[in-house]
């Protein structure tokens, strides 16, 4: 079963010293990604591309990342097969 997790808000919160600990989870519910949060799209389980929300569709099938390192913006649906992963810190860690 894919757990569902809210990504981190910021790509410091991803690499922040404090958060040392931390695990790769799959965002199996996208509607539940807000604009800002910081995420990696595995485009056909092999292409990287991480960057923040942009925005999300209310069903959570469509979203849209503004890439790191000014690479754009782009659209990624979820019935193409994409995932979206996020770092999180462990509990306790």
């Amino acid at each position: 079963m894919t757990e569902t997790i809210m990504a981190p808000r910021t790509a410091a919160d991803c690499t922040s010293s404090t958060n040392t600990k931390t695990s790769t989870k799959v965002v199996s519910d996208w509607s539940a990604l807000i604009p800002g949060d910081y995420v990696t799209v595995l485009e056909e389980y092999t292409v990287p591309y991480s960057g923040w929300i942009d925005d999300v569709t209310e069903d959570g099938m469509i979203i849209w990342l503004v890439l790191d390192f000014g690479r754009g913006r782009r659209m990624f649906f979820r019935e193409d097969g994409n995932l979206v992963t996020a770092e999180v810190p462990h509990a306790g860690g």
